[in-house]
């Protein structure tokens, strides 16, 4: 994966590095004729994304209902790859845009996975002591062929052009995502219940904790679905003729989390379903070189950064086969990412 991760970080400097020189020394000769009144462009990809999703349950406090976070599963992201493709249909001002990346089966990382048990098993309102910790390898595991997670949108915008050199758009877009990871093996340190003090040592408290190592087999599945209503501004501007530069920010005002947690070790079963409003952001910068008239290179980044998000929790046992909400609990996920993407566009 390292050696991945160099190889690509150099095909990216190389390539964004040369594609200036090349724009410039290509003609920009205008076509003879009127461009139709429809254009179309289709855009291959390939990226990379580093960042974390993160699983949160809620608990409460038993003696004064205060809110505490129970438990966190860190899914790292470091990074994994993807291919893609955009489609890009454009009518006078209005452009409606299909975007998609599909991630395939490879290391992902690390999990990690901790607790806080104290207060929710013996009610001594401790909150603080991290009693449970374990590390795992994390995989993203393929469900159908070969695709182990994917990113697609439906997005438009309407462009105005104050000035010759710069366009605005406002946009609104369709996002949805989803993510197969499994974690493999690893190893956890449990802290054992001190009868005479009624509580639960730290995980790193090696006189009483319990060590497990899982081996090589697979511990837990994770299944997330996230959804997205986008709303934004794209501003661009053209620095050169053969070199544009645009710039989007946008919010969510109404965002859809469903996962489903299978803990393969001890046979249960969890969903969370979460609705959250303004509480997603996403920041897009890209570059495009114009290689020739009906060609370009492009380089894209694209951040998003989530809040932690909140709703219901469901259990059941892996052989059943319905959930039952648990009244005690909340869950969500957090989710951080940087998306970094060379591409090659064509329009016609």
């Amino acid at each position: 994966m390292k050696k991945a991760a160099l190889v690509f970080t150099t095909a990216i400097f190389f390539l964004c590095a040369a594609a200036p020189i090349f724009a410039q020394n290509t003609p920009n000769a205008e076509p003879t004729q009127a461009r139709a009144a429809w254009k179309f462009s289709l855009e291959g990809s390939f990226g990379a994304r580093v960042g974390a999703y993160n699983e949160i349950v809620w608990a409460k406090k038993k003696s004064d209902g205060e809110r505490y976070k129970q438990s966190e599963l860190n899914y790292e992201l470091a990074p994994i790859f993807y291919t893609g493709l955009n489609f890009r249909a454009a009518y006078k001002r209005l452009e409606i845009k299909f975007l998609s990346k599909f991630f395939y089966s490879q290391k992902s990382g690390t999990l990690t996975d901790s607790d806080w048990q104290n207060d929710a098993y013996l009610g001594n309102g401790d909150i603080h002591t991290k009693t449970d910790y374990s590390e795992h390898s994390l995989y993203l595991n393929p469900q159908f062929a070969g695709i182990a997670g994917y990113d697609i949108e439906a997005q438009t915008e309407y462009k105005f052009h104050p000035t010759n050199f710069l366009t605005l758009a406002p946009l609104f877009s369709f996002n949805a995502q989803c993510m197969n990871f499994r974690a493999r093996g690893g190893t956890g340190w449990y802290g054992q219940y001190d009868k005479k003090r009624d509580h639960i040592p730290p995980y790193t408290d090696q006189s009483s904790r319990l060590v497990v190592d899982f081996g090589t087999e697979p511990v837990l599945d994770y299944q997330v679905y996230n959804m997205f209503f986008w709303t934004g501004l794209r501003a661009e501007f053209e620095i050169f003729p053969w070199m544009r530069v645009s710039l989007a920010s946008e919010i969510s005002p109404l965002s859809i989390l469903l996962d489903f947690d299978q803990h393969l070790t001890t046979h249960r079963d969890f969903k969370e379903l979460a609705f959250s409003a303004f509480f997603a952001f996403r920041q897009s910068v890209r570059t495009e070189f114009k290689i020739q008239e009906n060609f370009l290179i492009c380089q894209s980044f694209v951040f998003l950064l989530t809040g932690e998000s909140e709703g219901s929790m469901y259990l059941k046992r892996s052989s059943e086969s319905e959930y039952t909400k648990i009244s005690a609990n909340t869950g969500g996920n957090k989710m951080t990412y940087i998306d970094v993407e060379l591409s090659a566009k064509i329009l016609w």
